[in-house]
């Protein structure tokens, strides 16, 4: 579900979709979320000198980071020395006991061994530490991370174990079957640990002890193989596994990468090959295995972090390989090997026609006569360059074959309401002098002060037709981006809203329609957007820059935009869910926007809002944007200036749940719009005598009339 409201200056607030049930509050969510500097691809680097020793102090000028052999920006660095710079959350272990590939006889050291790691240092652990146990009755572990390294040492030693609160989907049965692969439970364990990791954020250490399983003879090797490259590093994993000296180290023989699914070989599934690509690699000795372990955290405690973009691609996992270069040549860098790259991490090109208005009338014209479904077919292949305004857009309904067409070439005019008019629609009459303007804009004021809070409580009917872009075709994978970008009809609804002291109220069985259905909701469209963007305006200072005039359907327009900074914006946007943790965290952002009014230049009369959300790059969301056009309407024998037609319209990143491992989690995949067309009619008064809510609708709260605070002056630039 994506949300885009306008929240009124006197704390009017809308509801927001609750967190799934037993949900927690996302510790952090990804760059992608926030907004911040961050490139799209992290990268944790430790340096190390000829003796293994790890090197704090590097600057980012000591880096440079190369992408299939050529230099790529790094976006934002971090240094941690692991003394006075620090992670948070710090980084965590974890120990993994795989007794399915340890021989019998090893499997008590591995155990002592991890136990002499949790007591070093009187058992006062410097990160937090989780210990797993991989065997024929399935993955368990230790509670939660734990610093206390005796009481995690006791736990091992008396044999205490439970099954980890994993998101795992499969049945017991399914579970049992699981295990009697040995290499398919291992790796599956693996996929499952990583996943549950990748919901946490922060640097983790896995030591995976045994050499993992010797084959994965079975499924879709490919797919196997860019699943554990791209969770790892979306986990921050560095993975260590332990081989002991006489296992056959054949795996150096498979460390190439992995270009395509026609090159892919089962052994580069091997555990030791993951680990050494995920930027560890392999703890080669017997019975210092706790000091090995330990050596590798202290090595690890100094590290750095790069971000860095990708580039834009056409090709479904295309792989990558990185390095990084120091500026002083006898220091080593251990990172991931590689990653593969989607067309989804960036928004793809529309492969339609991007043509202006006078080019469109000609495309209808030529397609009149060839029938409804050809009509809708060259408008589905079609952008506007310029916006259509609604005289032209009902015009042009009026001589359309049929309900295709006409919803295809509604489509096309909503898409293009926040762009500028053609020129020929401009009027070419010179602009007013500044008095004229300041008289408009306080006959404005005026209008909002005292005819706004007369309307008399009413109700009308708001018709919705919500759009969508096709869907992906069947067997294109999450990591699909699509060059049709056409807008289709997904579902049409037919609304009661009750405007009482300027408030909206929809019935709650409409509104039980929304949560399950809606993609784009949009509230607000009666007064709070008007208070919305007059009152931010003024608490900003913004400067009123005169546009042009423009002809109405009753006369002349004057038309005005202007800015809102963040700090004192009201316009919420959002959407229902961003990909980290698990899919199911709600967004919202109340971001700057700018403004463009028409006005009729008479009475001060608001004829058109279009409001333009100023969104901060790496957002999840590209464009959010609302248009609302009014006219007159009758209510109880009077006539009011009301909404005739709104157009709500978002560009956002999808999210995909994708099922591996036995666990859902949530992707961010391809771009997406979605825009709702509203149009409003059978406006009736409100009386005492009707009752058009449902006996469980709460009545509504008397509020305070949203224009009636607008006093500040308005400026104008000159």
């Amino acid at each position: 579900m994506v949300l885009l409201f306008f929240v009124p200056a006197q704390g009017f607030a809308q509801p927001h979709p609750p967190l799934a049930a037993g949900a927690a509050q996302p510790p952090a969510v990804s760059s992608l979320a926030t907004g911040t500097a961050e490139g799209l691809i992290k990268l944790d680097v430790v340096v190390t000198d000829k003796s293994g020793k790890s090197i704090p102090g590097l600057k980012p000028s000591d880096f440079t980071l190369l992408d299939n052999g050529e230099p790529e920006k790094i976006l934002s660095f971090q240094a941690f020395d692991g003394i006075t710079a620090r992670p948070d959350p710090p980084i965590e272990i974890i120990l993994v006991i795989d007794t399915l590939f340890l021989p019998q006889h090893l499997i008590p050291l591995a155990k002592n061994e991890v136990e002499k790691f949790l007591r070093r240092n009187n058992g006062h652990l410097a990160q937090p530490v989780s210990v797993f146990l991989l065997s024929e009755t399935g993955l368990s572990s230790t509670p939660q991370p734990s610093t206390n390294g005796n009481a995690l040492a006791d736990e091992i030693a008396r044999g205490i174990w439970q099954i980890p609160a994993f998101h795992g989907t499969q049945t017991a049965k399914e579970t049992a079957q699981l295990f009697d692969v040995p290499a398919v439970a291992s790796m599956t364990s693996l996929g499952s640990i990583v996943l549950e990791e990748r919901r946490k954020p922060g640097r983790k250490l896995l030591f995976w002890l045994s050499p993992g399983w010797p084959s994965a003879g079975s499924g879709n090797a490919f797919y196997d193989v860019t699943e554990f490259s791209t969770r790892l590093r979306e986990a921050r994993v560095t993975l260590w596994s332990w081989p002991y000296p006489d296992w056959d180290f054949t795996y150096k023989n498979f460390l190439a990468p992995v270009k395509s699914a026609h090159k892919v070989r089962y052994e580069d599934l091997l555990l030791n090959v993951l680990a050494t690509q995920s930027g560890g690699g392999v703890l080669e000795t017997r019975s210092d295995v706790a000091e090995m372990i330990s050596k590798c955290v202290e090595e690890a405690s100094v590290f750095y972090s790069l971000t860095f973009d990708p580039p834009p691609t056409n090709e479904v996992d295309d792989y990558r390989d990185l390095k990084v270069v120091l500026g002083k040549p006898q220091l080593t860098a251990r990172t991931s090997t590689g990653y593969y790259n989607e067309p989804v991490y960036y928004d793809q090109p529309s492969g339609a026609e991007r043509i202006p208005m006078d080019q469109l009338e000609q495309v209808l014209e030529a397609a009149l006569a060839r029938g409804d479904k050809e009509v809708a077919r060259k408008l589905y292949g079609v952008e506007l360059t310029e916006r259509m305004s609604s005289t032209r857009l009902s015009s042009w309904k009026a001589r359309l074959p049929g309900k295709e067409s006409r919803a295809a070439l509604i489509a096309l005019a909503d898409r293009s309401v926040f762009l500028p008019l053609p020129a020929a629609d401009i009027s070419s009459t010179a602009p007013p002098d500044l008095a004229t303007q300041k008289l408009i804009l306080s006959r404005t004021v005026d209008y909002l002060n005292k005819t706004i809070v007369k309307l008399p409580d009413f109700f009308a009917t708001r018709t919705t037709v919500q759009y969508n872009e096709p869907p992906l075709p069947e067997g294109a994978t999450w990591k699909t981006a699509m060059s049709d970008q056409s807008l289709h009809v997904r579902e049409t609804s037919n609304t009661t809203v009750l405007v009482r002291n300027s408030k909206e109220v929809v019935d709650s069985d409409t509104r039980k329609r929304k949560q399950r259905n809606a993609h784009l909701d949009t509230e607000g469209t009666f007064g709070p957007i008007l208070a919305m963007v007059f009152v931010d305006a003024a608490a900003a200072h913004s400067e009123f820059t005169w546009s042009h005039w423009e002809q109405g359907a009753d006369g002349p327009q004057a038309v005005f935009r202007y800015t809102v900074p963040q700090h004192t914006s009201h316009f919420e946007v959002g959407f229902c869910c961003l990909a980290d943790p698990d899919g199911t965290i709600f967004f919202k952002k109340y971001p700057a926007y700018h403004v463009e009014i028409a006005i009729d230049p008479a009475s001060g009369a608001i004829l058109r809002v279009a409001v333009t959300a100023d969104l901060e790059p790496r957002l999840p969301m590209l464009s959010s944007g609302a248009m609302v056009e009014y006219g007159p309407v009758a209510i109880g024998g009077k006539t009011y200036i009301c909404p005739t037609r709104s157009v709500s319209i978002q560009r956002t990143r999808t999210v995909q749940l994708v099922k591996e491992w036995g666990e859902s989690f949530g992707v961010y995949a391809r771009f997406e719009t979605m825009l709702n067309d509203f149009s409003f009619g059978q406006y009736h008064i409100f009386r005492a005598q009707s009752r058009i809510l449902p006996d469980d609708a709460p009545v509504p709260k008397e509020q305070p009339h949203y224009c009636a605070e607008l006093t500040r002056s308005l400026h104008i630039r000159p």
